[in-house]
């Protein structure tokens, strides 16, 4: 059975540094509820520094991530991912963390702590087993954004 994916560029506003996007990646699995969404900070983009600022990336996802994925989502897994495509570290090896947000009656914001590191096998099976393709091949086979 093929679950529900979504890849996409998300557009968000970076409450420091304006308007920002990131390459939104997610998977849904129906039968648990549950959603993890990979994103993925990009050099070009003119707000940098997603982790600094998750809870407005997220809030700005979600509304994405019900309307292809799921209305009924009832947990997400939320990962920032950097490497070379970003400005993290430039030409350093890939960086996937898994960010813990609180949830309020306003959406999310940011926690702070127990933020992890995830390894890229770590994340493939929390993609059901589908390894991330790598982000230069994502963008060039997406429709360019408005």
């Amino acid at each position: 059975m093929s679950l529900p994916r979504i890849t996409q560029i998300l557009h968000w506003r970076h409450r420091l540094n304006g308007e920002a996007f990131s390459l939104l990646r997610a998977v849904y699995d129906p039968s648990t509820g549950r959603a993890v969404a990979v994103v993925s900070e990009l050099a070009d983009s003119p707000a940098q520094g997603i982790t600094y600022n998750f809870a407005d990336v997220a809030n700005a996802a979600l509304p994405l991530l019900r309307a292809h994925l799921s209305p009924h989502l009832t947990s997400l897994l939320w990962i920032a991912h950097f490497g070379d495509f970003s400005s993290y570290d430039p030409g350093g090896p890939e960086i996937f963390t898994a960010i813990t947000l609180k949830v309020t009656e306003h959406g999310y914001q940011d926690d702070d702590q127990g933020d992890r590191r995830l390894s890229a096998e770590e994340v493939t099976r929390l993609f059901h087993g589908i390894p991330l393709d790598p982000v230069p091949e994502v963008l060039a086979g997406l429709e360019p954004s408005a």
